[in-house]
């Protein structure tokens, strides 16, 4: 068996694969090259390369940037929550919006970002938190990936999202969230650094009566000081100290 079809066999439908994987199996970059103008292999940015007539897929290009570049990126906020049995919406008729974070500040590859796909990936180098101590292990499509725990991908969400029309959108995402674990809900509360998410994140929590807002201890999260305009020309609420939307009603909490 010659050494491309070795390689071809070994390659997952969909996955994409660089420099440093094709050495590994004795392909060099001039090799690489040569099978790529002959019509095995497609480019798909510089020095990465897909199986011809595969449709990549966009996990493994995920999977590519956690394995083969080793940056500290994951699976975040809504795309998280999503692959984790929580979805809400159906963009029908639109590209397939996937969010990745990164906790370090190291730049995203730009070709990923000019991919002509179906699909497309929003990045966001994040200070939510200073560590990756709350991800998870998720296999998509066959790539086993890092994801963010639902308990750090709602607060990403909350995060991400243009909360200044309405608080809606949070909320539709967090009355799902019946069964986190209130001590990693805790943990990643107290390490959290934005105050906004954690004080819509408590608020939406306990309006929700979800079953373990019960179990958190609030005094040892820092919720800041002062009064935050989250929903503009909303109502005060007056124990988290934020504006929130106005049909709501006062909240008697």
């Amino acid at each position: 068996m010659s050494r491309l079809n070795q390689v071809l066999l070994n390659w997952k439908p969909g996955d994409i694969h660089g420099a440093k994987w094709l050495r590994a199996r004795g392909i060099d970059q001039r090799l690489a090259y040569s099978y790529y103008e002959n019509g095995y292999l497609e480019r798909i940015g510089p020095g990465v390369f897909a199986r011809k007539g595969d449709e990549v897929n966009p996990y493994g290009i995920v999977r590519f940037l956690q394995e083969e570049l080793e940056l500290k990126v994951h699976l975040s906020g809504r795309t998280a929550l999503e692959l984790q049995g929580h979805s809400h919406y159906v963009a029908l008729g639109l590209k397939t919006r996937i969010y990745l974070t990164s906790y370090e500040d190291k730049a995203f590859p730009m070709w990923i970002k000019k991919l002509e796909k179906d699909f497309e990936f929003v990045f966001k180098k994040s200070s939510l938190l200073a560590s990756e101590n709350f991800l998870t292990t998720h296999n998509e499509s066959g790539f086993d990936l890092k994801v963010a725990t639902r308990e750090l991908a709602s607060l990403e969400l909350i995060d991400t999202l243009d909360l200044s029309g309405s608080l809606e959108t949070a909320e539709n995402y967090t009355q799902s969230l019946l069964t986190l674990r209130a001590e990693v809900v805790q943990k990643v509360l107290e390490e959290c650094n934005s105050i906004k998410a954690k004080r819509v994140f408590l608020y939406l929590a306990e309006k929700l009566n979800l079953p373990w807002f019960k179990a958190l201890n609030t005094e040892k999260i820092n919720l800041g000081t002062g009064k935050r305009v989250i929903v503009k020309g909303g109502e005060l609420n007056k124990k988290y100290m934020i504006t929130v939307d106005r049909y709501y009603g006062e909240n008697p909490f």
